[in-house]
């Protein structure tokens, strides 16, 4: 059986960004700190997110943000869709990642997780992460994670 491919397109166009607000919402479990609609999406691009569609064949089965400064790539994503999971999909999610952070030549991956998400952590600790300490968002529910990217 072939490897099921991921395909990653930013969301720049306004459109692009209001299909992606209306991506089945039964998808993604809000967080705290983060509810899934349009406006928390704008808020998020005008603090410097990038807004990415992750597709399978004509499926939307997660989203993510990306932000660097000099250094450092930060990235944070939703849930894979249920209907998706156990495909290896979130692995390529990270592998996206570290193919991004050495395209933009930084050396540090950031990852915002939350703190109850065991599959997130687990798969943050099979890449590489490591925790730093810190906790973020309104409620202090997310965890940052890194990595070194060699």
């Amino acid at each position: 059986m072939s490897e099921k491919t991921l395909v990653f397109k930013e969301a720049k166009k306004e459109d692009e960004v209001l299909d992606l607000s209306k991506f089945d919402i039964q998808a993604f479990t809000d967080t705290p700190d983060f509810q899934w609609n349009l406006d928390n999406i704008k808020r998020e691009m005008k603090e410097g997110w990038r807004l990415y569609s992750v597709g399978y064949g004509n499926e939307t089965v997660a989203a993510l943000f990306l932000k660097s400064d000099s250094s450092t790539l930060f990235t944070k994503n939703t849930p894979i869709k249920l209907a998706f999971q156990g495909n290896g999909f979130s692995h390529q999610i990270k592998d996206f990642y570290e193919r991004e952070a050495g395209r933009l030549r930084l050396q540090r991956l950031v990852n915002y997780c939350p703190a109850d998400n065991f599959r997130m952590i687990g798969l943050n600790e099979s890449h590489g992460y490591r925790k730093t300490g810190q906790m973020v968002g309104l409620k202090k529910t997310v965890q940052e994670w890194e990595k070194i990217v060699p």
